[in-house]
C-alpha cells in the first residue's frame, strides 16, 4: 500500500509527540495518590500520599484546592501524607517540589450510590395513547446517574423480552423521573414495569409492577360547558366523557379562593350534575372529572374550572346598631351599624332605611348608602334600621336613644399583650341602686366599644358580650403605633351605664415629629406659647405631655416646662428682655420625639410702656405746650388787650350800667371840669408818652333844651359820616343846671372828640365850636389810624370778628334820643375794634 509523503510526516510526528508526553511523564518530579481511590462517598475518610523522586531533596509541601497544608506527616523519606476525615465535597490534591516547575496532583470525586426507585405508577392518558410511567428517584447522587424503565409484555403463554427506554427528569420536580412506550397488544396483555439507576458508586432497581391496560386507562378530562345556578345552588353539565360512567364535580368559593369541597356522583346522567347547599349571592368555582366505570381505568384530571353566582335572597340579619352623642351645644346624636358580613347579607345591599319617631317632631325616614346617620336631635327617639337588597328587607333593628343612665362597670383596665392584642377587663355594676329605689334590673349585656383618639365617627368599632363576660380580647380592627380609646358599657332594658377609658396601644414608639409651634404672642415681659396636635402619622402612640424648653441668647437654659397632653397652649411670664430660642417636643410612654420649635424676642419695657401711662404722658406734653405758648403770647401787651376785648364782646348779653364807673362817680362829685385818659391803641401812645387827656366841662342847667340832634354838625367841620362809629361813649348828667345864652351859644353839649392818628395831634385837646347843634357822644376817631395800621401789617387782630349776636349791646348803632338820656339806652359797637 502506497503512502504519500504528507502521511509519513504525520505519523512521525504523532510518534514524537507520544515519547515526549511519555518521557516528560517519566521525568515527573513526584506523584499523588489516594488510599480508597479517586471516588469515594460523601463523608468518607482516607489518605491522601505525595512521592517525590529522588532527585527532589528539596523542601516539599501539599496543597488542597490551591491552599497550602502545613500540618502534614512524612510516611518515610520520599513520601509524605494527609490525613482526610469527612469529606465533603470534590477536592483537588498538589503535591510541590521546591525548584520543580511541573507539581503534580490528584482529583477526587464525591457522591452518593442511587436510591431504590420508588412509587412506581403507569397510566394510559385516553383508550389509544402511549403509556406514561413516573417514579421517584431519590436523594441527589452528586454523580452522573442514569435512570430507565424497563417493560416486559406477557401474550398468554408466551412471555416477550425485556425492553428499556430512558428516563427523563421533570424541570418543576427534580426527584420526579418519568418515560413512555407504546402499546403493543391487547386491552388484556398483562405487563411487567420497573425502574432502575445507577452511577459509579452503584445501581438500584425498583419493584416490579403489573397491570394489564384496563387498570391503567385514563380518559381524557371532560368540559364544563354549563353552569346554572339559583340562589341555594347550581346545576353543571358536561362534555367529551368518552364513555365514562361516572361523574365527580367540586366547588369552592371563588372569594378567597375557598377549599374544594368534592361532591361525588349520584344516580342520573353521567353528563349533568346538581351542586345543592349553597349560599345566596355567592361566587363559586366548579370542576369536573369521570372514570369508565367502578372496575375499570382510574379518574381523569380535573377539567378547567368554571365560576358563577348564585342568585340574591333578603338579608337573612337584623343590623347590629349603636350611637354616639357629640359634645356641641345641640348634642347631636350620630347614628351608628354593622355592616353585614356576606353571608348575612345575601346579596348586595343597596340602601339602608332608617325610621325615627321622635316623640316630640313625630315620625321621618331617611335613606342612605353610608353605614352612619349624623346630625340626629331629639329628646326621645326610637330608631328603627333596616338593610336592603334586590330581594327584600333584613329583620329590624330597634335602639332607644339617647337610653337613661344607669349604674356603669367598675374598675375598667386595659393590658397590652405583645402578639398586637389588647385585654379589657371589669367589674360588674354595683347592685346598690336597688335598696335606692334605682334599680334598672339585671344587666342583659355588655357593649364595647373603641375608635382612635379624635376620630369616633369614622372609626367606631365596636362589640357585643353577654351578661356574664367581664372581660375581653381585642385582636382585629386595631393597629400597632396608634392610640385608642373608648367605654365599656352595661346594657340593661331601658338603660344603660358608660365607664370610660382612654390611651392604649398595642405598640409604641417615639413620636417621629413634635408638635406644630405657632408664633409666640409677646405682651410685656410674658409671652403666650400655642402649639397643634402632632399628626397622627407621627404620633406612634399615645402621647402623654408635651415639653417647652426656652433658651437665651446666651444659649442658657430660661425654663423646662412641661404640659398635659389635653392643653393647647402656655403662658410663661417673667422673662427679661432678650431674644429666645423656643423648642417643643412630644412624649409617649417611650419617650420624647424630635424637637420643633422657633424664636422670639421681647423687647425692653421703656420701648413698650402701658397705653393708659403713655396716653398720660402725651396729655401732659400737650399741655404743658400749650399753656407755655399762652403764656409767651400773653406777655404781648395789644394781644393781650384785644384778646380781652373779643372775650368781652363774647360775653351774655348783660349791659354794664356806667353810672356805676369810677369815671361817672368822680364826675358826679366834682361837677366841674374832668380829665378823661383815652388810650386808642399802642400805636398812637406808647407807655412812656403822656396820656391825651379831654376837658369835660359841665354845662348849666337849661343849656340842653335847645340841643337838635338833627341839626348837629361836627365843630370842626369834620363831615358826620367821617367820624368812625367805633366807639361812642355817651355821657349824661343827671341834671343839667340853667346858664346864660352866651354859654349856651358856645357850648350846649360837652363831648370828646375822636383823636384822629392821621394828624399827628393825637395829644391836643379840641373843643366843639358849634353853637346851633348840640353833641350826644363822645366818639373816638380811630377809622384813618385802622387804615394806616392794615397798610404797615399792624392789624394783628383783624381775623377775630364779633359773632352778629342781636341781643348783644355791641352791635347796635348809636342812635339819638329825644328827651332825657338814661344810661340804660347807652349801646356800645364793638365790631370796630376786632378790625
Amino acid at each position: 500500500m502506497a503512502h504519500s509523503p504528507h502521511g509519513w510526516w504525520s505519523i512521525l510526528i504523532g510518534i514524537t509527540l507520544l515519547c515526549a508526553i511519555g518521557s516528560s511523564r517519566a521525568n515527573k518530579p513526584c506523584t499523588a495518590s489516594s488510599s480508597i481511590g479517586d471516588l469515594v462517598l460523601l463523608g468518607s475518610s482516607f489518605q491522601v500520599f505525595c512521592t517525590y523522586q529522588a532527585s527532589c531533596r528539596a523542601s516539599t509541601s501539599m496543597h488542597i484546592d490551591k491552599k497550602k497544608i502545613h500540618k502534614i506527616l512524612r510516611y518515610n523519606s520520599t513520601t509524605i501524607f494527609l490525613n482526610v476525615t469527612n469529606i465533603s465535597k470534590n477536592t483537588t490534591y498538589t503535591c510541590l517540589c521546591e525548584g520543580e516547575p511541573e507539581p503534580c496532583g490528584l482529583d477526587i470525586d464525591t457522591g452518593y450510590p442511587p436510591d431504590l426507585p420508588e412509587n412506581v405508577t403507569c397510566v394510559q392518558k385516553g383508550q389509544f395513547g402511549e403509556v406514561m410511567c413516573t417514579w421517584r428517584r431519590g436523594r441527589e447522587t452528586h454523580l452522573t446517574t442514569t435512570s430507565v424503565l424497563w417493560v416486559r409484555a406477557v401474550f398468554g403463554n408466551s412471555t416477550a423480552g425485556s425492553v428499556s427506554y430512558p428516563g427523563s427528569g421533570s424541570r418543576s420536580d427534580p426527584g420526579l423521573v418519568s418515560a413512555n412506550f407504546p402499546i403493543s397488544g391487547s386491552v388484556q396483555t398483562e405487563y411487567s414495569i420497573w425502574a432502575s439507576s445507577s452511577n459509579k458508586l452503584g445501581s438500584a432497581v425498583s419493584t416490579t409492577l403489573n397491570f394489564t391496560l384496563d387498570h391503567i386507562v385514563q380518559p381524557l378530562p371532560p368540559v364544563v360547558s354549563q353552569v346554572e345556578c339559583w340562589s341555594l345552588g347550581c346545576n353543571v353539565r358536561v362534555e367529551g366523557a368518552q364513555g365514562a360512567q361516572l361523574l365527580e364535580v367540586q366547588q369552592r368559593t371563588a372569594q378567597g379562593p375557598g377549599p374544594w369541597i368534592l361532591h361525588p356522583h349520584t344516580a342520573g346522567s353521567v353528563w349533568n350534575q346538581s351542586i345543592v347547599s349553597l349560599q345566596p349571592y355567592t361566587k363559586y368555582e366548579f370542576q369536573a372529572r369521570v372514570r369508565l366505570s367502578h372496575r375499570r381505568g382510574i379518574w381523569s384530571d380535573w377539567s378547567q374550572p368554571v365560576s358563577n353566582w348564585t342568585q340574591e335572597e333578603a338579608p337573612a340579619k337584623a343590623l347590629d346598631v349603636w350611637y354616639t352623642t357629640s359634645n356641641s351645644p345641640n348634642n347631636s346624636i350620630t347614628l351608628h351599624w354593622k355592616r353585614l358580613s356576606h353571608t348575612e347579607a345575601r346579596g348586595k345591599i343597596r340602601v339602608y332605611k332608617v325610621i325615627v319617631h321622635d316623640t316630640l317632631a313625630g315620625k321621618s325616614e331617611r335613606n342612605t348608602s353610608m353605614n352612619h346617620i349624623s346630625g340626629l336631635s331629639c329628646s326621645r327617639c326610637d330608631v328603627t334600621v333596616y338593610a336592603l337588597n334586590s330581594r327584600g328587607s333584613s329583620p329590624p333593628a330597634h335602639v332607644t336613644i339617647p337610653l337613661r343612665a344607669a349604674q356603669p362597670p367598675q374598675n375598667v383596665m386595659c393590658r397590652n399583650h405583645s402578639n398586637h392584642s389588647v385585654t379589657i377587663s371589669w367589674r360588674r355594676p354595683v347592685t346598690a341602686g336597688a335598696a335606692r329605689g334605682t334599680w334598672d334590673g339585671a344587666v342583659s349585656g355588655y357593649l364595647l366599644e373603641w375608635f382612635p383618639v379624635g376620630r369616633q365617627v369614622e372609626k367606631l368599632r365596636w362589640k357585643r358580650l353577654g351578661p356574664n363576660e367581664t372581660h375581653t380580647v381585642i385582636r382585629d380592627n386595631i393597629k400597632p403605633f396608634e392610640c385608642y380609646e373608648g367605654a365599656v358599657y352595661a346594657l340593661y332594658e331601658q338603660a344603660v351605664g358608660r365607664a370610660q377609658f382612654e390611651d392604649f396601644y398595642t405598640l409604641e414608639l417615639v413620636p417621629s415629629a413634635g408638635p406644630s409651634v405657632h408664633q409666640p404672642v409677646v405682651e410685656g415681659d410674658k409671652v403666650t406659647v400655642s402649639w397643634s396636635e402632632v399628626p397622627l402619622e407621627h404620633r406612634r402612640g399615645c402621647v402623654i405631655n408635651y415639653t417647652i424648653y426656652v433658651e437665651n441668647s446666651e444659649r442658657k437654659d430660661v425654663g423646662n416646662y412641661v404640659r398635659s397632653a389635653s392643653e393647647r397652649s402656655f403662658t410663661i411670664r417673667g422673662l427679661p428682655p432678650d431674644y429666645y430660642q423656643l423648642w417643643m417636643t412630644a412624649s409617649t410612654a417611650s419617650g420624647q420625639g424630635p424637637r420643633a420649635g422657633l424664636s422670639f424676642f421681647i423687647k425692653p419695657q421703656s420701648l413698650l410702656p402701658d397705653s393708659w401711662l403713655y396716653t398720660m404722658i402725651l396729655v401732659g406734653i400737650t399741655s404743658f405746650s400749650m399753656f407755655f405758648v399762652l403764656l409767651c403770647l400773653y406777655q404781648v401787651s395789644s394781644l393781650r388787650r384785644r384778646v380781652s376785648t373779643l372775650v368781652h364782646c363774647l360775653m351774655p348779653d348783660i349791659v354794664p350800667d356806667p353810672a356805676n364807673s369810677k369815671w361817672a362817680k368822680e364826675c358826679a362829685k366834682e361837677k366841674g371840669e374832668l380829665t378823661l385818659h383815652l388810650y386808642l391803641s399802642e400805636s398812637s401812645v406808647s407807655e412812656e408818652e403822656e396820656p391825651d387827656t379831654v376837658e369835660v366841662q359841665e354845662l348849666p342847667e337849661g343849656s340842653w333844651s335847645s340841643w337838635n340832634p338833627a341839626q348837629r354838625t361836627d365843630i370842626s367841620g369834620t363831615p358826620e359820616d367821617a367820624i368812625h362809629p367805633s366807639l361812642h361813649l355817651l355821657f349824661m348828667p343827671q341834671q343839667i343846671p340853667a346858664t346864660d345864652p352866651s354859654t349856651t351859644a358856645y357850648f350846649q353839649s360837652s363831648y370828646l372828640k375822636s383823636f384822629s392818628q392821621e394828624s399827628g395831634s393825637s395829644g391836643q385837646t379840641h373843643d366843639s365850636q358849634g353853637t346851633d347843634m348840640t353833641v350826644d357822644y363822645i366818639s373816638t376817631h380811630v377809622l384813618e389810624g385802622r387804615e394806616e395800621k392794615e397798610e404797615e401789617g399792624l392789624d394783628v387782630m383783624g381775623f377775630f370778628s364779633c359773632p352778629q349776636n342781636p341781643l348783644s349791646p355791641f352791635m347796635n348803632p348809636l342812635v339819638s334820643f329825644g328827651g332825657k338820656l338814661t344810661l340804660d339806652a347807652v349801646r356800645i359797637d364793638c365790631s370796630e375794634f376786632l378790625d
